[in-house]
């Protein structure tokens, strides 16, 4: 992955596109400190959940900047978000989530609230990053309850 977004950030050096190299600067060095910190390469999956980390982050940012009426700042963190989620494989829609939500409930024989940890740890196995967690936790909650 590493290797991906530094071809990328030449292309985007190449072009003089600043935006791009800021954002794809800021992932190549994320990637570099996972990888420092666990003291090897980085599988594709470690890969991913670093940047589906850095695009959580700028997701919380969104909000509060939506509190604080700050549009502009909002507008930058969605075009940080897309340039991310070209280095993502595609992520499922909502009723893509509800069929495999539906599939892990028949799997494991889950039916109350209770049962919403082992029915999540399944779906984020099955899924990966590939999912949004806070969606899929979401459509748990409301299909074990309802």
């Amino acid at each position: 992955m590493i290797s991906t977004i530094t071809a990328a950030l030449t292309r985007a050096m190449k072009a003089q596109d600043k935006e791009r190299m800021r954002v794809l600067r800021g992932l190549k060095a994320a990637l570099m400190n996972r990888r420092i910190e666990l003291k090897h390469d980085l599988t594709e999956a470690e890969g991913q959940e670093v940047l589906a980390s850095e695009i959580k982050q700028r997701e919380q940012a969104i909000e509060l900047y939506k509190q604080g009426k700050r549009m502009d700042l909002v507008d930058n963190d969605l075009a940080e978000i897309a340039i991310i989620r070209e280095f993502l494989p595609r992520q499922l829609s909502v009723a893509e989530m509800e069929q495999e939500v539906m599939a892990a409930f028949q799997d494991l024989a889950a039916s109350s609230l209770s049962d919403m940890g082992r029915v999540m740890k399944h779906l984020k196995e099955k899924l990966g990053t590939s999912a949004d967690g806070k969606t899929l936790s979401d459509i748990v909650r409301s299909k074990l309850s309802g």
